[in-house]
């Protein structure tokens, strides 16, 4: 007699179903999901060999810009100018190099520009209040600036509001300050004229070089003219009664101080002019430390007296002064790279070339879309093989270029290097061209920036392939989910099955013992 219920014997249903049920899940993803994991793995290869693709086209068109009439931050191959200098009294620099006329441009600069500088007396705290009295101010080119309760730290912010002024609080010294006030742009017409109502900061104070001994009594007949007043020494009076008189003028202060140097300056703080100095005391303002002045230079025996040390010249050529003397700049036509750059757009090309037809022609390649690879060939190839120039009469061919059986791109260099030499204005026609009738590399460049533009070749290919990858994603998702869900159902199955089994495997047992028990009786 068989054991158990249909032969399958008790506890052995669970175990054998399951393998089973392994076994059929196994066999059917075989059909249903590995093909699209397939899929999968062939459009990540595809997208490796698409970016590669993308990055050579991309070379190419770096390759090509040299020969684009419309380069940007540069000049084409074909306007490139070399230029070797002189002197170091200017630096020279230009916005387009291609513009600049040939020839030798000579600066002779004697005097450079500067702003105007003023520093006050030394403080020992920047934040210290400068005045409490209400009125005082400092007064710069007409423009006021209170100095009531505030710091020197504060009025250089409310100085520095004014575009045309620079203000600073600097450290000179151990706990030693000076405000420092300049013109924001140099030159004459940006010159500094300050007044100090009801405070004195130093900015207008003048000192003599010459220090005075003690009773010593000036020459009769010398005569000091300040802002239009003279005071002329009359032979008895030594140098400090001299100054006493010019003290007792209410249009000035003045004094000896402790280093024997005579001090100046106006009552109501505005600048003080020295128009006369017979006496020699060479009165000058110490903290007037800059004196704004022009530009005075020579530039092709072009005199100049201008504000700035930066003077552009015709052709775009900026000159910019940095010392006293003189330099010069020779510029002349470059065509020494043209050749190098055709032949580096050669070698770009043909890495291109080899890397489609690879893809084109080989059984194990995962492109799905050679359409568009032979499009992107075309379209570069209908360029090259175009012609060009005002009356359509310039090929590249005809400059020495040509084409193996394989068709990739060599030059003979001789034949190019001879065009350059004696046929250059068309040669620059050919690969420039003009606004009206461009060149073969200003149109090249235009089709390779188009490809990977909106609705280009490549972007439309990224497009596709990233709706595929979406696609197949989704449907590797979609069929793992069904075959788990019907393999599962069907293993709650066979197990419901096992359990039936066993119930009639335990019944049985039963009435084979009732029958065992009924022989024996």
């Amino acid at each position: 007699m068989a054991e158990g219920v249909l032969g399958l014997g008790t506890g052995q249903a669970t175990t054998l179903n399951q393998e089973l049920i392994d076994k059929l899940k196994a066999a059917e993803r075989k059909a249903s999901v590995e093909p699209i994991e397939t899929s999968i793995s062939n459009w990540d290869l595809e997208s490796v060999k698409v970016s590669e693709i993308k990055l050579q086209t991309q070379d190419l068109l770096n390759a090509i810009k040299p020969f684009d009439l419309f380069v940007t931050g540069g000049v084409n191959a074909f306007e490139s100018k070399s230029a070797t200098t002189t002197g170091d009294s200017v630096t020279f620099d230009a916005v387009d190099a291609g513009g600049l006329n040939t020839g030798t441009t000579t600066a002779n600069i004697s005097q450079l520009a500067q702003r105007d500088v003023y520093q006050t007396s030394t403080f020992s705290d920047k934040d210290t209040v400068i005045s409490s009295t209400s009125g005082t101010m400092l007064v710069i080119n007409g423009v006021e600036f209170s100095t009531l309760n505030k710091s020197y730290q504060e009025l250089a912010d409310e100085i520095n509001i004014n575009s045309k002024f620079n203000a600073s609080v600097e450290t000179v010294g151990t706990n030693s300050f000076r405000l420092v006030i300049k013109s924001e742009k140099s030159g004459t017409d940006n010159a500094l004229s300050i007044t100090e109502t009801g405070i004195n900061l130093g900015l207008n104070e003048f000192l003599s070089d010459t220090t005075i001994a003690s009773g010593t009594v000036p020459a009769i007949g010398l005569t000091l003219t300040l802002n239009g007043t003279s005071f002329t020494t009359n032979g008895v009076e030594n140098y400090s009664e001299f100054v006493s008189r010019i003290n007792a003028d209410s249009n000035f202060d003045a004094s000896i101080n402790a280093d024997g140097k005579i001090s100046i300056r106006r009552s109501d703080g505005t600048p003080l002019e020295v128009t006369n100095d017979d006496l020699g005391l060479s009165l000058k303002n110490n903290n007037h430390t800059l004196t704004a002045q022009n530009l005075l230079a020579k530039i092709d025996g072009v005199d100049y007296d201008v504000s700035s040390n930066l003077i552009t010249v015709d052709g775009g050529l900026k000159i910019t002064a940095v010392k006293i003397g003189e330099s010069s700049i020779s510029i002349e036509k470059d065509t020494t790279g043209i050749t190098t750059l055709f032949k580096d757009f050669i070698d770009k090309y043909n890495t291109l070339l080899e890397s489609i037809d690879t893809e084109l022609y080989s059984a194990d390649s995962k492109i799905e879309d050679r359409t568009t690879l032979r499009s992107i060939l075309s379209e570069i190839k209908d360029q090259m093989f175009g012609t060009y120039g005002t009356n359509s009469n310039l090929n590249l061919f005809s400059y020495g270029l040509s084409l193996d059986k394989s068709g990739s791109l060599s030059l003979d260099e001789s034949v190019f290097n001879t065009a350059i030499d004696e046929d250059f204005d068309n040669l620059k026609d050919l690969f420039i061209g003009t606004a009206e009738k461009e060149g073969f590399g200003t149109q090249l460049k235009t089709v390779l920036d188009n490809m990977d533009g909106i609705d280009g070749l490549i972007t439309s290919y990224e497009d596709n392939m990233t709706s595929r990858k979406k696609s197949l994603d989704s449907d590797l998702t979609k069929a793992t989910e069904d075959l788990d869900s019907k393999y599962s159902q069907l293993s709650q199955q066979f197990a419901d099955y096992g359990t039936i089994i066993s119930r009639f495997n335990a019944q049985f047992a039963s009435l084979e013992m009732m029958i065992k028990q009924s022989i024996s009786n």
